[in-house]
């Protein structure tokens, strides 16, 4: 059963901090396995397709292979993921998108990133 919780996300650019509400769900270790196992099986059929295509199955199919592993290992130690949300700047109030993507390794570690319209560094906790 998915573990989905409240949480507030804090987006600092040194002092300056600003906040907003968002969705934390959790995977269980079995989520986690089942997406790894997924992306994985997703590139053994990308690459199975490539073999026919002269050329490009030379560079193509161990390229979509090795992608497929890394991402299947990525999808693996990903414990949660936060729902997409938009949060402002705090230095120049610009909307930021924040969360969705492949997962996150730890929700009690600091994520960094940078502004999408200032590029100033910015800091993304989870309260």
């Amino acid at each position: 059963m998915a573990d989905i919780r409240p949480v507030t996300v804090e987006l600092a650019a040194g002092d300056a901090v600003t906040r907003a509400s968002g969705e934390l769900r959790r995977f269980t270790p079995a989520e986690r396995l089942g997406r790894a196992l997924l992306v994985l099986l997703v590139a053994i059929v990308a690459s199975a397709a490539m073999i026919p295509i002269p050329i490009v199955h030379l560079i193509g199919v161990p390229l979509v292979l090795l992608t497929g592993i890394v991402l299947a290992i990525r999808q693996a130690m990903a414990v949660a993921r936060l729902a997409p949300l938009r949060v402002a700047c705090p230095r120049c109030e610009a909307m930021n998108t924040i969360g969705g993507g492949l997962g996150i390794r730890r929700v009690d570690a600091p994520m960094a990133r940078a502004c999408e319209s200032c590029r100033r560094p910015l800091e993304v906790r989870l309260v």
